[in-house]
């Protein structure tokens, strides 16, 4: 009994998981966290090459090997000795001067200044309110009346004795007959329609939104540093110098020992070969195709996206269509914004750029190939429309989705995803005796679709 339960909760969960899978497999709803908004792309970007080489030079240099002979002998004899009497003079005098001076100075200064701030909320609250409505009727009444009905009518009888007949009775006299009175009640129906008037409460209590405008006039301090710094002259004394050298000397013959130096340099060298390098410079600009990796996260909006696209059974550009041209898959994309929580038409949030690409998962674990239908700004719109064809190179499994972004001036953006595979040749099934072919075991997807964002 309880293996039979648990295998039916079992059940229940599988079918559960396989239903979600069907229903989010086609539909993504309002994403209430921010998402990332992925902005990669290639861009051509010149960018500067630090390069060169050491280039070898080869040189000749002169080697001095000159060297100098130190020698001489003492004499005892006159000899000649300049005495330098040169001197200098010293003089001058103090005189007054007057010079600028730079004086940095200043002082911090408090100001006020009012600052308007733009704030608010928007409350909601539920509101009781409705109205009494008369209103008329019509139903069948059932009524009536019994009347009595009043008669007469006479009773013939026999009275032993009589022998008188009379043709016509007469009351009271001694004939066959006796006057006699009855009475029977009758129904009289006085049913009829009657229109009749009640009133009934019209209930028209509901949840009111109302934007609650906090913004106001706020008295806000800074701190201003107000520079007074300014040249100021002032006086100084200053040595005027009018010193001056005196150059004077004289010879004087002296007489005694002295050293008499017969010291002579011997001037000799060679020629040698040497190696020097320098470095050369080739660093140069190089453009070149770069990816770069970028994107932010914005919040999400609230909208309608509407997916047109042609044909139901996508297939790569190798195969033809029924005019002998390549296939091709078109796409159109309808968008309205939902701004009814907007009060102001400067807070509406509009279009002004659209992001399509499909993530085409190609089969024998080639990875997953994007391919970009559509990603440019347009003009600024609450509601609109693009549209765009691709044709697909590789075929892709069912696992390829299509992503469609929509951005609000704001920075705020919608997303929607949906599954579109491409038929390759190894997606067709075909028959045993190749013919026959069934388009239903083709990979299909949506050719009509209104999501919500």
């Amino acid at each position: 009994m309880i293996r039979n339960k648990l295998k039916i909760l079992v059940l229940i969960f599988f079918l559960i998981f396989f239903m979600a899978e069907l229903f989010f497999q086609n539909k993504i709803f309002a994403e209430e966290e921010k998402i990332w908004i992925d902005t990669s792309h290639w861009e051509i970007q010149t960018t500067f090459v630090s390069d060169g080489y050491w280039k070898a030079n080869e040189n000749k240099r002169w080697v001095d090997t000159s060297y100098k002979v130190n020698q001489g002998y003492w004499s005892n004899d006159s000899y000649q000795v300049w005495v330098d009497t040169s001197h200098w003079v010293n003089s001058g005098y103090w005189v007054p001067e007057n010079y600028n001076v730079w004086i940095n100075s200043g002082y911090n200064k408090v100001i006020n200044y009012n600052v308007w701030v733009s704030s608010g909320y928007t409350t909601y609250k539920w509101v009781n309110s409705g109205y009494w409505s008369a209103y008329s009727y019509t139903i069948w009444v059932s009524s009536g009346y019994f009347i009595e009905i009043h008669y007469q009518y006479w009773e013939p009888y026999s009275e032993p004795g009589w022998g008188i007949n009379r043709q016509f009775p007469v009351i009271s006299s001694g004939g066959y007959a006796r006057l006699r009175e009855g009475v029977y009640k009758k129904w009289v129906d006085t049913s009829h329609y009657e229109t009749r008037y009640a009133a009934r409460w019209v209930d028209t209590s509901h949840w009111e939104s109302q934007y609650v405008d906090t913004s106001h006039w706020e008295q806000r301090q800074s701190t201003v540093w107000v520079d007074t710094s300014h040249w100021e002259t002032r006086q100084r004394l200053v040595w005027k110098d009018i010193s001056y050298y005196v150059t004077e000397g004289h010879w004087e013959t002296r007489t005694g020992r002295h050293w008499v130096d017969t010291s002579y340099i011997v001037n000799q060298g060679y020629w040698e070969n040497y190696t020097t390098y320098s470095w050369v410079d080739t660093s140069h600009y190089e453009t070149k195709k770069v990816w770069v990796t970028s994107g932010y996260f914005a919040t999400p909006m609230h909208g309608q996206i509407i997916v047109e696209k042609q044909p139901e059974y996508v297939f790569t550009k190798w195969h033809k269509d029924a005019n002998g041209n390549e296939a091709f898959m078109s796409l159109k994309i309808t968008w309205k914004v939902d701004n009814n929580n907007v009060n102001s038409e400067a807070e509406k949030r509009k279009i002004n750029k659209v992001y399509i690409y499909e993530d085409v998962v190609r089969y024998n674990d080639k990875g997953i190939e994007k391919i970009i239908l559509f990603d440019s700004n347009i003009l600024s719109t609450e509601e609109g429309s693009i549209d765009t064809s691709c044709k697909f190179e590789h075929a892709g499994s069912e696992e390829s989705i299509l992503h469609v972004y929509v951005y609000a001036e704001s920075g705020e953006a919608g997303h929607i995803s949906f599954a579109n595979p491409i038929n390759g040749f190894r997606s067709i099934n075909i028959s045993p005796d190749n013919s026959n072919l069934n388009p239903d075991l083709w990979l299909g997807g949506i050719t009509y679709e209104i999501f919500e964002f």
